[in-house]
Parts: structure tokens; C-alpha cells; sequence
């Protein structure tokens, strides 16, 4: 039961100083993750579920690419997405533990996860995997901040980021290892090749740690004086597979089948569990594959067709414990069918889609409701003319659980000189319950409802070549949002709650520095009684300095995060902590890097009760040969 119901929590202080800091410095120097450049476009589908350069989607937009990725500090996908503006990352441990993504306010289930277009979210706890997913097999990650259901759909109220594995383009291999304290130890092997109708990539990887205890020994006992929790290492593995290969007969078609397995053991605390800790760990498998057909019918007409199953496993293992001996199992398959179509004409860009999505629950503890299905149909309309820049979107899903529900957004940006954009834009969107909440025996609530929600924004963009930046004030607006009792634990609507801030963002190029910063400043009550939510900080913030000369590259990234509560209204304070990562390249297919985490060793949590990682360092070597 911990990966689905634990009750974690995290407390210690911040520095008020930090944060007046990184916003002088951002006012100074600044560039986002997505470095762009009028010479440069980067392409983004995320954003209006067609091709966009990313300076011209409406909602904002980040890019992550494979040189971005490479040259990053971050070990895993939660330390990359750390860095990101507007996102709150919450971890029950560290490297490998249960991860948690909120957006701009929103909770972990409004952030709908994709891999290669296909949810990932669990149809049992309702939130993905996230940390299963090795770098290594990632080749790109888009993240859109704000409500984007009339384009995705449940789950999709605060966010999105959309991880796309690795795709063939070329002839060589990739071949890295690296090795570190901490008992971290990585190895994987990229192998792509082919020629101009037939390409293929595959990919496999190990990863492991064995860092620190996931539980702050003193925060548990003081929480439970009767916890058998020892301060005992508590490890992770992973072994991942990926794969891609397309069939291109001509330039306007394309067909492909994708793939990608993921298998993790973490070992975790259980404040109520055995003092051995050996015997309390957690097994997740994630899978998925995909077909797909790409086809350009006329100049005009664009098909996309996807048939994916993605299949997400849980075992939790905790032997003897104060339940008594315990193994659970859960498990969601999802089979969807997808048939998305893009008209372009002299009047702007038409898209049409539906898809039927079926997911089945698969468990040791019996649901009274094991499936739902759900049937969804959409429509966006594009239109760039001139200066004016406008976005359309309606839904439509009917949920077997649930029922109908509608959504709808527009979106406006208006160029007020070739430099500056001002925008604005207004959504609905809504959030079904998952199955934990609606069925799990003696700690559900079937009579509850979807969450509804309202977003709005506005904000003005600048891009030069070598400056850009993007202030953006949001506000969301929630209505049955689902709640948890602190006695029973059994969820209920909450009436109202809303989520309010402004967001800076930006880029700047320098003489070959490369400057980011982000600044998110953010306010999430109950409407009802004016208190804060939980696990939502006022403050986000992000700085990063980055320097290539000759064969070397040298990152630093700084990020920083003010105090929240937790459940049962403990606190967690703020922190700043700084990353960095220095690489050399003696020819052009060698590389040989070395990355230092939390350099100055900062005691912090993001959820009361568990620690993060201490200082910690990995060494690597990159070997690409080609042919």
C-alpha cells in the first residue's frame, strides 16, 4: 500500500535572502531551457497537437533537448524537471521514490504525463511512473504550463510534459558509463542506423543508487512514537529497454512501430512496517508500444494514426509488517485508438480527432469497478495572419465512470512589434477521479465527483536573437476539487479552491555565456477557509549559467523553493540548492564529464518526513562512434 497511500511529510528553513538574490539576477541576465533563436527554430507538437516553433505557442511552452539533456547537471528526469519555471517537484525519498509533478498550482493529478503521445497516468493511484524513465532513452521533453483538457483531456487541468524516447536519424551508437559515491553506477548502450526508408534505434540501460534512508528518522518517531524505522540505505535499480523503427516509402509517408520498458526495484521506510528494511522495497514496470502511420494525403491534408497499449505495474512488498505480512499488486493496461487529422487552408489550420481509450485495473484487492473507457472527439482551429496569432480548442469525452464532460479554450497573442507579443487566453477543464478514491474497500468514496476548473492568463513575451523573456500572470479556479480526510482518510469534494500567481521566464546569449532564470510566485488557498493547500510553495525559483570554449562545457544551475505545508499542517521549509556539471571532449566522438549535485551538501526535504539527496557526484564517459 506505500507506492498508493502513504502520508508523507517534510520540515526545516530557508533562506528569505536566496530568493531576493535569484530575482536581481534574474532581472539581469536570463534565458530559458529551450534555447531559441529566429536562426534556430525549435518545432513543438504539444502545445496545439500540431507543429509550431515553440516563441509562437500561446500557452508557454519549454522544450528539453538530447544536447540539452547531455550538457545538463540533472542524473535523472526529476532533477532535469526541477529546473523547470512554474513546476513544484515533491519526492518520497530519493533517486527512484515515488515523484510527484504539480504545475502553476495544480495538483499531481492535474499533470497528465505522455510517452511518445500515450498517457502514462495510473488508472489506480492516478499519477505515472515519472521516475522510471531514464535519460538515456529520452530524445526530447516538451512541458506546457496551464489547462490544456480541450486539447488532452482528464488530467491535463495544470499541465503536461510529454516525453518523446529516442527516434532514428543517423548511424552510430551512443555508449556511456559513469560512476559515482553514493553507489550510483550507470551504463547504457543507443545503437541507431538504416538508410532513407528504413531506420531503426535501440536502446538499453542500467542505473543504480544506494544513497540515504528515504525517511527522516527523527520526523517519523516524532510523528509515531511507536516506528520501527531504522536509519538504514535505502537503494534503487532499473533496467530499461527502448526501441523505434520506421518505414519512410516516400516523403509524405511514414510508418513506425515505438517501444519502451522500463523495471525499477526501490527499497523504501515504512514508519508502521518491520525494522528490517530489506524487506520493504517496491517493483514498477512500465511498458509501452505503439504503431503509427504518418501520412501527408495532399499538400493540405495530414493524418495521424496511433493504436498504443501502455501497461504500468506496482508491487509493494513489506514483510512482517504492523498489518501484518503484506504484498500488494497493482496494475493498469491501457489500450487506445487515435486518429488525429490536420487541414491547413487559406482560412488557417483545422484539426480533427477522436480516440477510444480502455483501461482495466488489475489488482490483489478487489475493486468494485476494475474498468473505464472512454470515447473522446476534438477539434482546434489555428490562425497565424499578420500579427495576430489565435488558438481554438473543443472537446468532448464520455467517461463509462463517470460520464460526459465538456471543455473548451481560447487562446490570443497579438504581435505588437516583431519583437514584442502580448497574449491572453481562457479554458475549462476537469479531472476524473481514479479508482483508489472511487473504489478502494473501506477508503473510497464512490459518489464523488470529476474536479472542474477555470484558467485564465495573460502576459507579454519578448524574443531578440541573443534576449528573450515572457511574463505570465495565471490564475485557476477549482470547483469539486477532491479532497482527503486526515482522520479516515476517505476522499471528498472540496467546494472551491483557487490557484493565482505571475511567472517570469527568460534567455540570454552573451559572448558564448548562456544565461536562464525563472521566477514563479504563486498563491493556492480553499476558497472556503483562506488556508493554504498542501505541498504547494509560494515560491519557485531558477538560475542557470552555462559556457562552452574550446572542447569544454561547464553548467550551473541553481534552484530554489519557499516553504509549504504538509498534511496534518506540518511544515516544510524552503530551500536553494546548486548543480553543476563540467565536460571535456579530446575528439569529437569521446566526452568525458563529471556532474556534482547539491554541491554544498544542503539538508532539504519536499515531502515532511523524507530526505532528499546530499551532496553527490558521477563521473562519466561518452564514446559515439559512427558509421
Amino acid at each position: 500500500m506505500k507506492h498508493h497511500f502513504q502520508v508523507p511529510r517534510a520540515h526545516f528553513s530557508y533562506s528569505v535572502l536566496s530568493i531576493a538574490v535569484l530575482f536581481a539576477l534574474s532581472s539581469a541576465s536570463t534565458m530559458v531551457s529551450a534555447q531559441t533563436t529566429p536562426d534556430e527554430p525549435t518545432i513543438v507538437v504539444s502545445a496545439a497537437r500540431s507543429e509550431q516553433v515553440v516563441t509562437d505557442a500561446l500557452p508557454h511552452t519549454t522544450v528539453i533537448g538530447r544536447d540539452t539533456i547531455e550538457k545538463s547537471p540533472a542524473s535523472d528526469v526529476v532533477s532535469l524537471l526541477k529546473m523547470q519555471s512554474g513546476l513544484s517537484i515533491t519526492q518520497n525519498g530519493t533517486q527512484g521514490s515515488l515523484t510527484g509533478v504539480r504545475i502553476r498550482g495544480g495538483e499531481v493529478r492535474h499533470t497528465l504525463i505522455l510517452i511518445d503521445g500515450v498517457p502514462m497516468n495510473s488508472l489506480s493511484a492516478g499519477f505515472p511512473a515519472l521516475e522510471q524513465i531514464p535519460l538515456s532513452s529520452i530524445e526530447r521533453i516538451e512541458v506546457v504550463r496551464g489547462n490544456v483538457s480541450a486539447l488532452y483531456g482528464s488530467q491535463a487541468v495544470g499541465g503536461l510534459v510529454q516525453i518523446f524516447t529516442r527516434k532514428p536519424n543517423g548511424n552510430d551508437a551512443t555508449i556511456r558509463v559513469a560512476a559515482g559515491n553514493r553507489g550510483q553506477r550507470q551504463a547504457s548502450v543507443q545503437v541507431r542506423g538504416g538508410n532513407e526508408v528504413i531506420q531503426a534505434t535501440f536502446g538499453i540501460s542500467h542505473e543504480q543508487v544506494k544513497a540515504i534512508s528515504s525517511q527522516n528518522v527523527k520526523d517519523v518517531a516524532r510523528e509515531n512514537p511507536f516506528s520501527t524505522v531504522n536509519p538504514d540505505k535505502d537503494g534503487y535499480k532499473n533496467n530499461s529497454a527502448n526501441g523505434h523503427i520506421r518505414y519512410r516509402p516516400n516523403a509524405n509517408h511514414e510508418f513506425g512501430l515505438q517501444f519502451f520498458e522500463s523495471r525499477g526495484k526501490n527499497n523504501y521506510d515504512n514508519a508502521y512496517g518491520s525494522s528490517d528494511e530489506a524487506v520493504q522495497y517496491n517493483k514498477t514496470r512500465v511498458q509501452n508500444i505503439s504503431l503509427y502511420a504518418h501520412n501527408q494525403f495532399t499538400t493540405n491534408w495530414k493524418s495521424d494514426v496511433r493504436l498504443s497499449q501502455y501497461t504500468d505495474r506496482s508491487n509493494d512488498f513489506d514483510k512482517p509488517s504492523f498489518w501484518g505480512t503484506g504484498e500488494s499488486r497493482f496494475q493498469t493496461r491501457t489500450k487506445e485508438a487515435s486518429w488525429q487529422n490536420n487541414i491547413h487552408s487559406n482560412f488557417g489550420e483545422f484539426i480533427v480527432g477522436v480516440s477510444r481509450t480502455h483501461q482495466k485495473l488489475s489488482s490483489d484487492t478487489v475493486y468494485d469497478n476494475s474498468k473505464r473507457t472512454t470515447t473522446s472527439a476534438w477539434v482546434g482551429y489555428n490562425l497565424d495572419k499578420a500579427r495576430h496569432h489565435l488558438q481554438l480548442n473543443a472537446r468532448t469525452d464520455k467517461l463509462s465512470d463517470i460520464g460526459r464532460e465538456n471543455t473548451a479554450s481560447v487562446n490570443y497573442g497579438f504581435d505588437v512589434t516583431d519583437k514584442v507579443k502580448v497574449f491572453a487566453g481562457y479554458s475549462n477543464g476537469f479531472s476524473a477521479p481514479n479508482f483508489n478514491e472511487l473504489f478502494y474497500p473501506g477508503y473510497s468514496n464512490p459518489d464523488l465527483k470529476a474536479e472542474h476548473a477555470t484558467y485564465t492568463q495573460a502576459g507579454v513575451q519578448y524574443t531578440d536573437d541573443d534576449f528573450g523573456g515572457r511574463v505570465t500572470l495565471f490564475e485557476t479556479r477549482y470547483r469539486d476539487k477532491i479532497a482527503s480526510d486526515s482522520m479516515t482518510f476517505l476522499p471528498y469534494n472540496v467546494n472551491r479552491a483557487k490557484a493565482q500567481g505571475i511567472e517570469w521566464s527568460g534567455w540570454y546569449n552573451a559572448n558564448g555565456w548562456n544565461f536562464e532564470s525563472s521566477l514563479t510566485y504563486q498563491a493556492v488557498k480553499d476558497r472556503a477557509t483562506g488556508e493554504r493547500l498542501i505541498r504547494q510553495p509560494r515560491i519557485l525559483a531558477s538560475l542557470g549559467v552555462g559556457k562552452s570554449w574550446g572542447k569544454w562545457n561547464a553548467q550551473v544551475n541553481w534552484q530554489a523553493q519557499g516553504n509549504a505545508t504538509d498534511t496534518g499542517k506540518t511544515k516544510v521549509g524552503g530551500y536553494g540548492v546548486i548543480n553543476t556539471a563540467l565536460s571535456y571532449s579530446p575528439q569529437d566522438n569521446l566526452k568525458i564529464g563529471l556532474s556534482v549535485g547539491n554541491i554544498f551538501n544542503r539538508h532539504y526535504q519536499t515531502v515532511y518526513g523524507y530526505n532528499s539527496m546530499p551532496r553527490n557526484f558521477l563521473l562519466s564517459l561518452q564514446y559515439q562512434p559512427k558509421w
